[in-house]
């Protein structure tokens, strides 16, 4: 029995950096892009986010298991394979990182505001107080700030989506328009929206070094080190979390708008009232806080990940480019300390200043840095196949197999799916 409680303390130890993971998927990719999908496309979509989480299901579980196997994140594995992958790793997450903060701010400050009515500060001076705020949060309180935050949120999340979930359920279908006409998947509109989809759907390629720095963040915060099964628990429950949730929300969608002529667009105040607006509709006045506690702990639990994580994996790119061997020394984990709080500030403020400036409105912004996450993944998925079979990880914690198989399976779809598009747009 105390070898029992033991073992399940341990385990509860080792939860942290899964449910980052998710918190860090779940605001684009679930609330704003599950939902479209099923707004405009109906249930099909419950097939193609299945699909999509089985396929890259491998990339994303390399990042626990070469962080477990080495004590290092996934850039080292990068490093290993020679200085171009690190560059074209920092390239990827250089070109989405301040859009992605922008946006996801600009929904969290159009939440906001619709939520409580608020006049007197315009969405863009709300946005970037959100993102202020958030960015002093992550420099005082650090990784164990976060987690508490990220945890709270995670409990919140799931309760006030489950009740939407299930009253939509019970509320049914939304009648369908007579001029209702169904928006072809595979072409034009449909098509941006499927890549944008499947392009972060859980999350960007990029969440699988931004997951293995939050396991050995985790271990250095607790000073204890997850066994690869606990280490793999927690992951299969983050996973876990961002397939319940992405399901909910595509239903939602589906349920509430799919047939009816409404489209969710606009900046970021607009898709905030429309977005409430037609569940309140659908569903009752009731919902209204439910729903609105719902989309902003979704889109907010996004953010202040990602705020955090883009700046991690940046500063851990630099490190490894600046000195020749990595040391957990204090001249680099002071280096680490100081980069990181320079980072995230400057990510704080640029994401800001992109959105204030950006004419284009918030869906457009997020499509087009869906579409470019999809086209540069298979990037990323094949170094990260290299670093889990690199010398460095030890034959215990290679995966089995089948998962390579499913591995390379991945890497075929990818690559298809981003020829497929590409002939289309060009075509």
């Amino acid at each position: 029995m105390k070898n029992e409680k033991r073992n399940f303390q341990q385990l509860l130890k080792s939860i942290g950096p899964g449910l980052l993971f998710a918190s860090s998927a779940i605001g684009t990719s679930h609330l704003v892009l599950s939902t479209r999908a099923g707004a405009t496309h109906g249930m099909v979509y419950f097939w193609i986010i299945l699909l999509a989480l089985f396929l890259k299901y491998p990339f994303y579980e390399f990042g626990p298991r070469y962080a477990n196997a080495t004590g290092y994140s996934l850039i080292k594995g990068y490093k290993d394979q020679g200085t171009w992958a690190v560059l074209l790793f920092m390239f990827v997450i250089t070109i989405s990182m301040f859009a992605v903060v922008g946006a996801i701010g600009a929904v969290s400050a159009g939440l906001l505001a619709t939520m409580f009515s608020v006049q007197v500060v315009s969405v863009p001076l709300l946005a970037g107080i959100i993102i202020g705020i958030s960015v002093l949060l992550l420099l005082f309180g650090g990784y164990k700030a976060l987690d508490r935050v990220i945890k709270l949120i995670s409990v919140i999340l799931l309760i006030t989506v489950t009740i939407a979930f299930v009253a939509v359920l019970i509320k049914g279908p939304a009648v369908p328009s007579p001029t209702f006409q169904k928006t072809p998947i595979f072409e034009g509109a449909g098509l941006a929206l499927l890549i944008s989809l499947l392009g972060w759907m859980p999350a960007g390629m990029e969440a699988s070094t931004m997951n293995s720095i939050w396991a050995v963040e985790q271990s250095k915060a607790t000073n204890y080190q997850a066994t690869l099964k606990e280490r793999l628990f927690d992951f299969n429950l983050g996973y876990g979390f961002t397939l319940i949730l992405a399901i909910m929300f595509m239903t939602i969608g589906a349920y509430t708008v799919y047939g009816t002529g409404e489209v969710l667009e606009g900046n970021a105040t607009q898709f905030s009232n429309k977005l409430l607006g037609v569940f309140t509709q659908n569903l009752g006045g009731w919902s209204y806080y439910i729903i609105a506690i719902a989309a902003f702990g979704t889109i907010y639990g996004t953010l202040i990940t990602v705020l955090d994580a883009f700046p991690r994996c940046f500063v851990r790119g630099v490190r490894i480019l600046k000195f020749s061997t990595l040391e957990k020394n204090n001249e680099q984990i002071t280096f680490l300390e100081t980069a990181y709080k320079w980072t995230v500030t400057i990510v704080g403020i640029g994401g800001f200043l992109l959105f204030y400036l950006s004419t284009a409105s918030m869906i457009k912004l997020l499509e087009y840095v869906t579409i470019i996450s999809f086209l540069l993944s298979p990037i990323i998925a094949f170094i990260n196949l290299r670093a889990i079979q690199s010398p460095s990880v030890p034959a215990s914690h290679r995966p089995s197999g089948l998962m390579m198989g499913l591995a390379y399976l991945g890497i075929f779809a990818l690559v298809a799916f981003s020829i497929y598009y590409l002939v289309d747009l060009f075509g």
